[in-house]
């Protein structure tokens, strides 16, 4: 069973080592840093489900490598997503600080999952949305992806009639 009551912060899931620190700082920027050092310690606040994760020496989102600038910022199938503390909230952290995160985080969140198949199971494009029970999935996957209310397309041929 997933359960992440036992991840709120606390100082163990930000022990990383000073050189850790600073190499992180001059490699990914000091906002990418806080939240891509702690992979080298395999924190247990880390959300390797729907966000980033480390395969051998590569980060991953999904089905995808990402690549990350030294100002924070994404590159992820040739796109650049600017790397705010909201969006790398969303992509790291199994309980996100929802103070940190904006509306234009959540969106860029949706299309980074959606690029990626990372709410997928398997990671795979006809997969069905990967359903945890944790808070993340009930308070942030599940509203971004839920649908409209209605029967699908006989419900808007149907409203469709009606206009005429």
């Amino acid at each position: 069973m997933d359960d992440d009551d036992n991840d709120d912060y606390d100082d163990d899931d930000n022990f990383v080592e000073d050189e850790a620190w600073e190499y992180g700082r001059e490699n990914v920027g000091s906002v990418a840093s806080l939240y891509l050092m702690p992979y080298v310690y395999k924190n247990r606040f880390l959300d390797t489900q729907y966000g980033v994760r480390k395969d051998d020496d590569m980060f991953m989102i999904g089905d995808s490598p990402i690549v990350v600038d030294t100002d924070g910022d994404i590159t992820l199938k040739e796109r650049v997503f600017k790397g705010s503390k909201g969006l790398w909230e969303l992509l790291n952290r199994k309980k996100v600080n929802t103070e940190l995160i904006t509306k234009d985080n959540l969106k860029t969140y949706k299309k980074i999952l959606t690029m990626t198949n990372a709410h997928l199971t398997n990671y795979q494009p006809d997969g069905n949305i990967n359903i945890k029970r944790v808070k993340k999935f009930r308070d942030i996957i599940a509203p971004l992806f839920a649908k409209p209310k209605g029967r699908g397309v006989e419900y808007a041929l149907r409203r469709k009639w009606l206009k005429y």
